[in-house]
């Protein structure tokens, strides 16, 4: 299994549609988003960053490595949008410092996520939101597949540990709509025609464009057909591979 962080901006991986989908439905939670001051925790190359940015007041987006962040420095700019190298368990930012903190596939990587946390509900306003996303692990204590992750969190245990820090806390599930659904199945079928990984050896682009050709050859859909508007987000699936959690209110002054 290939495990891949930092997954940079590529219209034609459905993978990235996916991640980028999670940006336009945590705009669509915040409510009265243009004059929010965001914070994209460990914000990756960027792009997600840069959708916010269209709509709310400021955002800023910080990761610990610091070549990606000057990477996205040099890729995403907007007026109201800043990079910053920094680490999401220490955060250099003042108490009340945000509106909304978004964290997306975080909180699996950080070591103490109880750390991680403080430091969030640390420099959002007491009304603050949270929109967090992480791996179902399922199983409280199972040793992840990936190992990049130091843990996953089931239902009642991410609902718990977040109870701990704000007043209110809503889960979500993710899946794929039908339609993209549909492709990812056509593509599992061109995967299987190569079962020791050599379409790797192809540079990107080129491996989208015969993976394209195939699923159009088969079934008419083709990876540049599919949007955002292709992943659903339900409060309460249980059956999901991704957990995402609608936290406000911070419990006190941490």
């Amino acid at each position: 299994m290939r495990f891949e962080e930092r997954r940079p901006e590529c219209s034609t991986d459905t993978q990235h549609v996916v991640n980028l989908s999670a940006y336009r439905w945590a705009m669509q939670i915040l409510e009265g988003v243009a004059p929010m001051r965001v914070l994209d925790a460990a914000c990756g190359t960027g792009y997600g960053s840069f959708a916010l940015a269209a709509r709310a007041g400021l955002v800023v987006g910080v990761d610990r490595d610091l070549p990606t962040v000057e990477q996205a420095r040099r890729r995403y700019r907007r007026p109201n949008l800043s990079f910053l190298s920094m680490d999401c368990t220490d955060l250099a930012f003042a108490y009340s410092s945000f509106d909304a903190v978004l964290s997306l596939e975080t909180i699996e990587h950080v070591a103490d996520d109880r750390r991680f946390l403080q430091e969030v509900t640390r420099v959002l306003t007491s009304d603050g939101w949270l929109v967090l996303s992480t791996p179902h692990g399922g199983t409280p204590g199972v040793v992840p597949d990936n190992p990049f992750h130091y843990r996953e969190y089931g239902w009642d245990e991410l609902r718990a540990l977040l109870g701990t820090y704000f007043q209110s806390v809503r889960l979500f599930g993710r899946r794929l709509g039908p339609r993209l659904a549909r492709l990812e199945r056509e593509l599992d079928g061109v995967r299987r025609l190569d079962p020791w990984g050599l379409r790797r050896l192809l540079p990107r682009g080129l491996r989208h464009r015969i993976a394209n050709l195939i699923s159009r050859s088969w079934r008419g859909i083709g990876l540049e057909d599919v949007t955002t508007a292709d992943v659903e987000y339900c409060e309460g699936l249980t059956l999901t591979p991704t957990l995402l959690a609608v936290c406000r209110g911070r419990v006190g002054r941490v």
